[in-house]
Formats: structure tokens, C-alpha cells, sequence
């Protein structure tokens, strides 16, 4: 007999128009000045852009703006671009990249808090065309993303701490900001502003920089009023104003912009409020040498999540010094655009719902269907709030056999194939008879067949960033890691324990745990000394279920991985805690004899 997933839900009394009401625009100063609100329904179709954060720093390898001073000295930074010479740019296959990859619309840093500027402007000689290379990328990009049928947009920062007129110092500038005019540097950043507007026809502002005390709420409602004055089709984001929340990226209607912009993580479900993600397909905006960068899967389930929540997904790449976008990058991209050409239907032009999402699924409609993308596939029969006030008329596998379903009060039982559809990430499409926009949000609550949330993970000891960049994400993901200890699906701890408490959220019949380790003696990864399982009512006091021991004091050469599993015969409890203990040390046989050991530890599943 098949388990029963069951999904309650709880009605929340909401407006889900898929659109919502049209309340943002000018700020309270310009009551009647509003978004362009045919403009922003076509870029929340579109769902999905290149963010692209490229500059002289690519020559360091450091992060971009903030980098100087702190990390490069200011006198050094400052020259970079009389070095700067990306003779191996080609802006036909940067769009390309974009293009393959799904994505509908591309945002590039046309000047960033370093105040470096990639156009050739008039207002600066610290520009592209006083570098080596001496084109005008912006102008190449802004004609080549009009031939392949993609939206251009500039990303704008605005401060500026290389500019004199500026009044902050940044990275400990020693220059004095006494006799510094910042009405003179407002007045050359709207003349660089109405060129990007008016020479390169930017579709999207991207302002950014805006939280220091130079920038104040009353320019930023004038900057946005001058931007629309120029072009009534633009698309500005809320960090023209003061109105972002640290990275929290909503605002409040009383400040000017068109989109929210939570940066670095998926944004809320918000039915009624447009926003944006900006994430990094690495570690940091601007290109780093042998960066840990995303999986597809990573790229596919945080598009997905972003587009459940109604929001749209700008994934940052970052070019190279030579002006190439680094090959491993294209491949990820690449992935990404594969599952989107057979699956982009349920993405593009929906709205986010009518299912809040969770970690392991989200929802989107348009029409009359609903997408269940399924970021984790349930080996057995799903359970879902039946649609309130609309009537189902089929269920069927994305582009595939119909599903046998049935009503039972108000759930819809639905019979999954045992194994899911597509690897990367499944999808199920209900037909309904009405549009699915009136459907009122549901909450989509803990299931215990899924596995733990990644977010109520809590580490005691950090992981090395060095592997898997401390992402405790992937040790609940679903992917195994490889015998290469650097695939990015291992977490390594040097010289540390490993421990990790799991909080289930409510207290759930459990019967066994599994967690996999690395063992590489060569590369100085061994296994644990020992490895313990413990379980608690309140997530404070910590009962042993069982300890497993290992024997690190044998030579083997052998790379493996060893999965530590125990068999808890229907424990019942809310929160689990694994220990494993490293050996500290290489033993007095190893060639490393005396320095630090490492663990490497991987999938945990609880079922």
C-alpha cells in the first residue's frame, strides 16, 4: 500500500489578483506619477535576466567597488584601467549566453561604487575609452542584445567613491570631503543617467548604492521623476530611493521605485508586490579564479522558487579579465536553458501560486493551469488542498501521461509515477475549468516524506568555505557528492567536529537517518572518529540514540564513501542531532603525520 502525503492548508484571506494593485511610482512627493504598468506586466512575463558585474577589478580577481582600499590599495586600484584590455570580448556571444540560457533580459554594471564607467561618456575620462581596449562595450551590448530580442538594462551605483565631488570616503580614502559639492556630483550623475536613457535606450534602470547618508529620500524621488520625464517605458528599481529594507528589498508605497529587489536569496511570496532576486551563479559579483559556482539544479530550483513567489530571478555572471565569460559558467547556463526550453511554459508569463512555496515546491499559474513544480519527488501518493471555488478538470505529468486522481472532501488525492519525470526538477499540471487567478493563496505545511528544510539546519562549527563554501544547504539537497572532494557537494571541516542539529518543525514517526563521509587519506580526509545520533523534544536537551565507531588507524589508500545509517525502529520526536568527531590530526603513519585532518561530510536523510 502507497503512503499518503497530506498537505493542509490554511486559507489566508488575500488580494491574488496575479497583478495586484498598481501603488508604486514617484513616492509621495509625485502622488500621481506611477509605474508604467503595461512595461512591468512584460517584464514579469519575462522571469528570468543576466546580471552581469564585469570592471577593470576582474584583473585582481577581487570583489567589485568594494575592493578598493580595503583589499587593493586605492592608489593601485585606481589605475587598473590603463591595464584593462578585454581584446577577447564579443558582445554577440555574451547575449548569445543569455539568450541560451532562457533568459529573457540582461543588466549589466555600467558604473559601480568604484565609479569606473563602461560606456564612453562624457562626463568622465575614468571610462572604457580611455583603457587600452578603448570600445564602447555598452553600445556593442545595447545593439546586439536589440538584434537577438532581449531587453538591455544598466545597473547605475550611486555613490561614487572614486568621484572628488562625492561626500563619502570609502576603504580609508584620505582624500578631505570638506570642499566636496555633492549638488555637483548629482548633477554629473543625471548627465551620465539621461545618456544611458537616451544613447543606449535602456529598458531597466538598476540603481544601487543608495543606504549612504549622501542619498536622502528627497533625491531619490526627484532622480526617479527625472528618469521617467526621459522615457515613460522604464523599468527603475526601488534602490533609486531610500525605501529598501538593509537586503530585504520590499518597500513602502511613500518611496519611489517600480520592483523590490531582495538580494542574495529568494525573495517572499508577495502575489502583490513586484520584485526581483539578484543572486550570484558564484561566491561574489564580479569574476573570482576558480570560484565555487552553482549547479544547474541550484540555478533551476532557485528560478523556480523565485517564479512560485512572483518574482523574478536575475542570475549574476561575471566575465573574465580577457572579456570571455568563463567556460564553466556558459556550461551551467547552458543546463539551465535546456530544462527551460521544455519547460519554460510553466515559467514564463505565469504568476507566482496559488501555493506558497516551500523548500522542496512551488507553484505557478496563467490561464487555466496550475504548475506544481516538484523540487523534491514523493515516491508515493501527493495530497493537495483542492483549488477553492474552481473545479479540476484533469491532472497530468508536464507534456505527459494524465495521472489518475480523486476528490475526497477538500483534498485532491493524486497516484505519482514511482519515479520522477525529469532529474533536475518535475512538474504537474492541474486543468481547471476557471482561470486559476482567483484562486485564493494556500499554505502548503511541513511533510514528513520530503525531508528536512535546509533553513532549520543550525551548525555548530562552520564549514570551510574553501569546498563547499559552508552551503549547509547541500547536505539535505538530494545529490550525493562524488569521490572529487572539491564537486561542491561536500561540506569540510579542518581540524573541527562536524554537528548539526535538525529541527523537523513538529515532531514526526521516524525510522531511519543516514549521512554519508568522504574518506581520501592522500588529501588528508578521513573518516570519523565516531559518529552519533541524538534526538530531543525541545531541541536542548539531547538523548543518544546510538554511536558508530571507525578506524582511522589502518593505512588505505582507497577513496569511498562511507554512509553511517541506523535504523531507529519508529522513533518519534522533533529535533535530530548528528555528531561526528574529527581525528584532529593525521596519524603518526600518514605522510601528514601532525597536520590538521579533515572530514568531509554529505547527504543526510531521515525518512
Amino acid at each position: 500500500m502507497k503512503k499518503v502525503i497530506f498537505l493542509w492548508i490554511v486559507s489566508i484571506t488575500l488580494s491574488f489578483t496575479g497583478i495586484g494593485q498598481q501603488i508604486y511610482g514617484g513616492g509621495e512627493d509625485n502622488p500621481d506619477l506611477k509605474t508604467n504598468q503595461e512595461t512591468l506586466n512584460q517584464w514579469q512575463d519575462l522571469k528570468f535576466g543576466m546580471f552581469i558585474h564585469w570592471g577593470p577589478v576582474s584583473l585582481r580577481g577581487t570583489e567589485i567597488g568594494w575592493s578598493r582600499g580595503p583589499i587593493i590599495p586605492i592608489v593601485e586600484y585606481d589605475q587598473l584601467y590603463n591595464e584593462f584590455n578585454p581584446s577577447l570580448f564579443n558582445a554577440k556571444e555574451w547575449v548569445k549566453t543569455a539568450k541560451e540560457a532562457g533568459m529573457k533580459y540582461l543588466v549589466i554594471t555600467t558604473k559601480h561604487h568604484d565609479g569606473f564607467c563602461l560606456w564612453d561618456s562624457k562626463y568622465t575620462q575614468y571610462d572604457i575609452a580611455s583603457t587600452p581596449y578603448g570600445k564602447d562595450v555598452l553600445k556593442a551590448l545595447s545593439d546586439e542584445c536589440k538584434k537577438q530580442g532581449i531587453w538591455f538594462g544598466t545597473y547605475y551605483s550611486i555613490l561614487d567613491w572614486h568621484h572628488p565631488e562625492y561626500t563619502t570616503r570609502y576603504g580609508g580614502d584620505p582624500r578631505p570631503v570638506e570642499n566636496s559639492d555633492m549638488s555637483k556630483y548629482i548633477e554629473y550623475m543625471y548627465g551620465q543617467v539621461k545618456e544611458l536613457i537616451k544613447d543606449y535606450n535602456t529598458r531597466i534602470l538598476w540603481f544601487d548604492g543608495e543606504w549612504e547618508n549622501s542619498w536622502n529620500h528627497k533625491e531619490g524621488m526627484k532622480l526617479y521623476q527625472f528618469c521617467r520625464e526621459q522615457n515613460d517605458d522604464l523599468l527603475i528599481n526601488n534602490r533609486v530611493d531610500k525605501g529598501r529594507k538593509g537586503m530585504q528589498g520590499m518597500f513602502a508605497a511613500n518611496f519611489a521605485g517600480d520592483f523590490g529587489t531582495p538580494e542574495q536569496r529568494v525573495g517572499t511570496f508577495e502575489p502583490d508586490i513586484p520584485w526581483e532576486s539578484c543572486i550570484t551563479i558564484g561566491t561574489q559579483w564580479a569574476w573570482k579564479p576558480n570560484d565555487h559556482i552553482k549547479s544547474s539544479q541550484e540555478c533551476i530550483h532557485t528560478l523556480i522558487s523565485t517564479a512560485g513567489g512572483n518574482g523574478n530571478l536575475l542570475l549574476n555572471v561575471s566575465p573574465m579579465m580577457d572579456g570571455r565569460i568563463e567556460q564553466r559558467q556558459v556550461n551551467i547556463l547552458k543546463e539551465v536553458g535546456g530544462w527551460l526550453n521544455e519547460f519554460g511554459e510553466s515559467v514564463y508569463g505565469t504568476r507566482g501560486g496559488p501555493y506558497k512555496p516551500e523548500h522542496w515546491i512551488a507553484s505557478t499559474h496563467r490561464e487555466n493551469r496550475i504548475y506544481i513544480h516538484l523540487m523534491k519527488w514523493p515516491s508515493c501518493e501527493l495530497v493537495l488542498p483542492k483549488p477553492s471555488r474552481n473545479k479540476i478538470l484533469t491532472v497530468s505529468v508536464f507534456k505527459g501521461n494524465p495521472l489518475k486522481y480523486e476528490i475526497k472532501g477538500e483534498n485532491i488525492i493524486i497516484q505519482l509515477p514511482e519515479n520522477p519525470p525529469n532529474i533536475l526538477s518535475s512538474i504537474l499540471v492541474l486543468e481547471l475549468k476557471k482561470p486559476a487567478s482567483d484562486i485564493s493563496p494556500m499554505i502548503v505545511p511541513d511533510n514528513k516524506a520530503i525531508g528536512p528544510d535546509p533553513n532549520l539546519l543550525t551548525l555548530r562549527y562552520p564549514a570551510s568555505n574553501q569546498y563547499g563554501q559552508g552551503n549547509q544547504k547541500i547536505l539535505v539537497n538530494n545529490i550525493k557528492g562524488s569521490l572529487i572532494h572539491t564537486d561542491g557537494q561536500w561540506l569540510g571541516f579542518e581540524a573541527n567536529d562536524f554537528e548539526v542539529v535538525i529541527d523537523l518543525k513538529t515532531k514526526r514517526s521516524i525510522k531511519n537517518i543516514n549521512v554519508g563521509f568522504l574518506q581520501k587519506q592522500d588529501s588528508r580526509i578521513f573518516l570519523p572518529q565516531s559518529v552519533s545520533f541524538l534526538q530531543s523534544e525541545d531541541g536542548k536537551m539531547f538523548k543518544l540514540i546510538k554511536t558508530i565507531g571507525s578506524d582511522n588507524t589502518i593505512q588505505d589508500g582507497i577513496v569511498k564513501r562511507n554512509d553511517y545509517y541506523i535504523k531507529t525502529e519508529d522513533l518519534t520526536t522533533r529535533y535530530i542531532k548528528i555528531s561526528a568527531k574529527n581525528p584532529r590530526l593525521c596519524p603518526s603513519w600518514h605522510r601528514g603525520a601532525g597536520k590538521n585532518a579533515w572530514i568531509f561530510v554529505d547527504e543526510v536523510t531521515i525518512d
